[in-house]
């Protein structure tokens, strides 16, 4: 066992190397052998594959797959800037996972490479990294994102099997609505001779009903002597986003979500309840339920409250001013935020009970149920007031999942598209499950998203005279385990039907 002194010295080394290499990410001959066998022995780095190390957190429980995921784009980064400098591009397919901002860890990325052993590179938690060799097929037209080389849109739609629009159609669908005008993609067809292509990508757009861009794309074509006749490379019956332009791969996201998980939920929720038709009674029974609600909630959440503190806190009992045991008791804090949110839910309620428009309430709500949940913490001075205000500004993780919630720059975009799918949606319970299920996937706050997101539910839910559904601790991981289904999958039915289960063992 090292020193205090030797680990200090030691993480120190590992830190600037990881600064200079761009991410943290270390190779074996960078490091000292002493300075390595200490990090790896107390858990600050993981090895990756062999010669190549994760600088870690040591308290991270032991096979959490959290900080891989959290760094897989980075590592792959390095690790091909290291073997292949600039000469390098991902796959078509894998491009285009870049260029739709895919949340997704996926299992394998292709690169073409000047060298190359064409096996698997196999990498940690069933991820991989396939190289293989030919430097001919290395275009001129790349890009950088994440840093990683990527082939740049139009080339990649051009490259991208047939398959592609079959087995992965809401990113293919993405990538051909972020095409703006026929000329980014006739360029690309005619330098390289792609007719096959020119056939799909024109048949493409008929199909997603963007009739002046293919008609645009055949014509210049035709200016060049080619006449094309398009074949639609898609099987699904329809389009899985209505919207025929979009600027932003988040708003397009979402709204595929919203358009592909719609039908299942109808068809688990095909009758609407009878609206309360006095919304003191509806509040009342909430409020008689709040107990239970509050401790699940919290639980689910990993704080350890029971009823007497919940009691505590909701009888103005939790004074920080006065007792310092309740200012530094982070359940407490918990438990307080959350009877605060809960106050200014019930008055979200009131106005959806009261015929408001139930998106346009959480819009212009959600933010007072935000702060209200964090609120005993800046009073106990522990959160700056400023931390509360907005989205978050970092990056988050979800533990142990392959779905990395949006980046800071896609908040504002996605989060305005759910407020847009809650207000146009006419079934209540679509606008609770997809609201509940999008609002943690964007994942729009450092912290509080579990409990927004089933309080967002549950408004939902009162919108339609359906009644307050409490997740139980006791499913927390099935419940856990659908939303994973759900964001990796793209499989809303077994969220679905946990949600509907809870409601009926209320």
């Amino acid at each position: 066992m090292g020193t205090s002194s030797e680990l200090a010295s030691a993480l120190t080394k590992a830190h600037e190397i990881a600064k200079l290499n761009g991410g943290p990410i270390l190779r074996s001959e960078q490091l000292q052998r002493s300075d390595r066998e200490l990090l790896l022995r107390l858990q600050w780095i993981q090895e990756i594959i062999k010669g190549w190390y994760l600088l870690t957190n040591a308290n991270a429980p032991v096979g959490d797959s959290t900080i891989w995921y959290a760094n897989f784009w980075e590592f792959l980064s390095i690790y091909l800037r290291f073997h292949w400098e600039e000469s390098y591009c991902l796959s078509a397919e894998s491009s285009l996972d870049l260029h739709t901002k895919t949340t997704i860890i996926p299992h394998q990325v292709i690169v073409i490479a000047p060298t190359g052993r064409g096996a698997p590179q196999e990498l940690p938690f069933q991820t991989s990294v396939l190289i293989y060799a030919d430097p001919s097929s290395i275009p001129e037209e790349r890009e950088v994102i994440n840093g990683l080389k990527v082939m740049q849109l139009p080339y990649a739609l051009c490259k991208v099997s047939p398959a592609y629009f079959q087995k992965n159609p809401k990113e293919a669908e993405i990538a051909l609505r972020l095409i703006q005008n026929a000329s980014e993609l006739s360029a690309v067809l005619i330098k390289y001779n792609f007719k096959t292509a020119a056939k799909r990508l024109i048949g493409a757009y008929k199909f997603l009903g963007n009739e002046e861009l293919a008609i645009n794309l055949k014509n210049e074509l035709l200016d060049f002597g080619w006449v094309v006749n398009e074949e639609n490379p898609f099987v699904q019956t329809e389009p899985l986003i209505s919207s025929m332009r979009m600027t932003s791969p988040y708003v397009a996201r979402i709204l595929s979500l919203w358009s592909d998980f719609r039908p299942k939920v109808l068809e688990y929720f095909p009758d609407t309840p009878d609206f309360p038709e006095i919304a003191q009674d509806y509040l009342r029974e909430v409020q008689e339920i709040y107990m239970q609600d509050a401790y699940n909630s919290l639980s689910i959440e990993g704080y350890h409250v029971n009823e007497s503190l919940i009691a505590k806190v909701q009888k103005q009992d939790w004074n920080p001013d006065i007792d310092p045991q309740d200012s530094q008791e982070r359940n407490a804090l918990a438990a307080r935020g959350y009877y605060e949110a809960f106050l200014e839910v019930k008055k979200s309620v009131l106005l959806v009970l009261q015929n408001n428009n139930p998106g346009e309430v959480v819009k212009q709500h959600l933010k007072k149920w935000m702060q209200a949940l964090f609120f005993p913490g800046v009073r106990a001075g522990i959160i700056a007031a400023s931390d509360l205000i907005g989205y978050r500004k970092t990056a988050v993780y979800i533990r142990g999942s392959r779905h990395i919630p949006l980046p800071k720059e896609g908040l504002i975009d996605a989060m305005e598209t759910l407020f847009e799918c809650l207000k146009n949606e006419e079934n209540a319970a679509v606008r609770a499950i997809l609201g509940h299920y999008i609002f943690v996937y964007i994942h729009p706050y450092m912290d509080g998203n579990g409990r927004i997101g089933r309080f967002l539910m549950n408004t939902m839910f009162a919108s339609g005279g359906y009644p307050w559904t409490i997740i139980r601790v006791k499913n927390r991981e099935q419940y856990l385990n659908a939303l994973e289904i759900a964001g990796v999958d793209a499989n809303i039915e077994p969220f679905v039907q946990f949600v509907k289960q809870e409601m009926e063992e209320r």
